[in-house]
């Protein structure tokens, strides 16, 4: 239904490998050009996509320069020469650092200049134990691989004869990185049979 809507119509695209910024590119035809990313060497690299539409052709140019000068997604091994407008080079940056205070406060509740903010209140519970009343399955793909894990009624999480007290640290093993959020990386299936992420899950 959305590339429909989409269309043949002119813009820039951003390809992400699960939370990370994969790749950034423009076309005049948006629809055909993620099809075609479906079938060559960037197609293993990345799991979901979004499209933003711009109504003069002439800009796409400009804006994917901007993004991938900014950003400098890993996808990307040329940057584009494009001229670039010092005003939209200057509220671009101003909006990325913007989003990357956002989500270093959600994940830290802190600002990365140390100011502690209000803790954030979550949904998800406060342990693990009585989550669940049996050994559940945890399922996650994380560039490109299938991973799986069981929780259990304790509250622990087993990757193959390990065990882990959090989600987070679960997930860490295999993110290789400290900024992670065990709760959304985790997908358990709920009542209904649809895997849904750990924090969203009501036993």
């Amino acid at each position: 239904m959305i590339t429909e809507l989409v269309g043949n119509s002119p813009g820039v695209y951003a390809l992400y490998d699960e939370n990370e910024l994969y790749y950034v590119g423009k076309s005049t035809d948006l629809k055909k050009r993620v099809k075609h990313h479906l079938r060559d060497k960037h197609f293993a690299s990345w799991s979901y996509f979004s499209l933003y539409l711009v109504r003069r052709a002439e800009h796409i140019g400009e804006i994917e320069s901007l993004l991938i000068r900014i950003a400098n997604p890993k996808g990307n091994k040329i940057v584009p020469k494009g001229k670039s407008s010092s005003e939209m080079l200057k509220k671009l940056k101003t909006m990325v650092a913007q989003k990357q205070k956002d989500e270093f406060t959600i994940l830290f509740g802190t600002t990365a200049k140390g100011k502690v903010k209000k803790k954030l209140k979550t949904s998800h519970p406060k342990t693990l134990e009585g989550l669940v009343s049996k050994a559940t399955l945890l399922h996650k793909k994380y560039k490109g691989k299938e991973y799986k894990a069981k929780l259990t009624p304790k509250g622990q999480i087993k990757i193959g004869n390990k065990s882990y007290n959090t989600p987070t640290a679960a997930a860490k093993t295999i993110v290789k990185r400290k900024a992670v959020n065990g709760w959304r990386f985790w997908y358990i299936k709920d009542l209904n049979g649809e895997w849904v992420k750990l924090s969203d899950y009501q036993g």
